[in-house]
């Protein structure tokens, strides 16, 4: 691997961070602290994402780009490519913020590390393209839904 190659792959890797719990458990800590009616509503998103998610990795075997070990019941689910749960995980959370908070700068940021997670899976080859759309689908439902409850 270049030098290029090698930076964008730490570049990606990091990008990829936005879509895990190093991220977003932080930013709802944090508006528990500002907001506490819309950080109950980004954990109960998150969680029901997480739960949909998981369900689906575990029923639909599909393998990654770059095959991994599925011996064991946690190597097949993190072997599994079927939804993008960074995607899934990131969509939701775009939706359920911005449907509280309507700066048009903070939707457009949200909106492009969106973009940016779902094609650093693919980039990392974590994911096809089809993943991430089923992961960015799936985490807007759930908050679209949640939001209406």
């Amino acid at each position: 691997m270049n030098f290029n190659k090698y930076t964008l792959y730490i570049l990606f890797q990091f990008i990829s961070l936005f879509g895990t719990p190093f991220f977003y458990i932080p930013m709802v800590i944090y508006l528990l602290k500002i907001n506490y009616n819309i950080a109950v509503k980004l954990i109960a998103i998150l969680i029901v994402t997480e739960i949909v998610c998981g369900f689906i990795k575990l029923i639909y075997q599909k393998d990654r780009p770059t095959p991994m070990k599925n011996k064991t019941i946690f190597q097949k689910y993190y072997a599994n490519s079927f939804p993008s749960i960074h995607t899934a995980r990131i969509s939701a959370l775009l939706i359920g913020f911005g449907s509280f908070y309507t700066n048009k700068l903070l939707i457009l940021i949200l909106t492009l590390i969106t973009i940016n997670v779902a094609y650093s899976r693919i980039y990392l080859r974590k994911h096809y393209l089809i993943d991430v759309f089923a992961g960015f689908a799936i985490g807007a439902i759930i908050s679209i839904i949640l939001l209406m409850i």
